[in-house]
């Protein structure tokens, strides 16, 4: 049977996949209630352990191995979780939200994200989307209807549709996004985003680029 959604762990961060689009976001779990869900659960790299108490049991995540998990949600809502089993360094703040919703509502959200990434809507967005695209910030992350197409870091193609930042570490703004950018190790020690040391006006520039991204 295929899987509806399909996540894989990373250090330290959720891939999220939704296979009847070909949708992938990252960290916000979207799902609708009143129906019978597969979850196709994997790793990248260490072992993890999905859990949401409210929604049924754990389920490790193993290199190399695919586990599975069903669920199905009665109620609209946000229910929280965490990675359950150590996963190194920022095992802590490897959160999980779920969002559940009505079905209308969620496919909603599922079109709305299947669109490509929104054009830059000012003249420092535009930098920074070209900043984003030349600097190593491509190299990494992939926006959907740009240049930017790898997938060792999270989808950043609706990154602004996101209520938070790093798992829950940080509320999902364009300050934060800018801290975020200028200096990673600071905020999240260990975690594979290296500083660049950009020039702050090039910081600003991504983030506020980053931040039209809904």
């Amino acid at each position: 049977m295929k899987p509806d959604v399909i996540i894989t762990g990373h250090q330290w961060w959720w891939e999220v996949e939704y296979p009847s689009t070909k949708m992938v976001t990252a960290n916000e779990v979207h799902l609708p209630v009143g129906k019978q869900l597969l979850l196709e659960l994997r790793t990248k790299d260490v072992i993890h352990d999905w859990w949401v108490p409210e929604l049924g049991n754990k389920m490790d995540m193993i290199l190399n191995r695919t586990n599975f998990l069903w669920v199905n949600i009665n109620k609209p809502g946000d229910y929280i979780g965490a990675c359950s089993e150590f996963c190194g360094a920022q095992h802590a703040w490897m959160r999980i939200k779920v969002v559940a919703q009505s079905t209308a509502d969620y496919n909603n959200w599922l079109m709305a994200n299947t669109k490509k990434a929104a054009e830059p809507m000012d003249k420092e967005a535009i930098a920074g989307k070209e900043l984003f695209q030349n600097k190593s910030c491509a190299g990494c992350h992939r926006i959907e209807g740009t240049s930017a197409i790898a997938v060792v870091g999270p989808d950043l193609t609706h990154l602004a549709g996101r209520q938070y930042l790093l798992t829950g570490l940080l509320a999902n703004n364009e300050s934060n996004l800018n801290d975020w950018i200028n200096h990673p190790q600071q905020i999240k020690s260990g975690a594979h985003m290296p500083d660049f040391m950009l020039e702050k006006d090039s910081v600003r520039a991504i983030a506020h680029y980053l931040s039209q991204l809904k």
